[in-house]
């Protein structure tokens, strides 16, 4: 897995008004998939939770969470998923998935 630095990525969010998250989630996605050899590359990601309202999206924090643990990461899948119906707070699941993915 790509290692990012999550300093980093809070500026990019911010700079960018919200693009980079969807840069970073098609991005990791495809790295996932590349190294567990589950689920929708990128952009079929992207394309599955736009056709979903994001349905699918919240459904991916839960399987991206599996997946890092798979690879050996702790399992936090299920602190995604709560984290993904909390407004706000759910931002910053892709700075905890990104710092499980630079320690593995």
């Amino acid at each position: 897995m790509k290692k990012r630095s999550i300093g980093v990525m809070v500026v990019l969010w911010l700079i960018t008004f919200g693009v980079y998250p969807l840069i970073w989630y098609c991005s990791f996605q495809n790295q996932l998939k590349k190294t567990t050899g589950k689920g929708f590359g990128g952009a079929g990601h992207f394309f599955v939770s736009i056709f979903t309202l994001g349905i699918y999206f919240i459904y991916w924090q839960y399987a991206a969470g599996k997946r890092l643990a798979m690879l050996g990461a702790e399992d936090k899948s299920v602190l995604y998923l709560i984290l993904a119906f909390v407004p706000l707070v759910g931002m910053i699941c892709p700075f905890l998935m990104q710092s499980q993915a630079n320690n593995l």
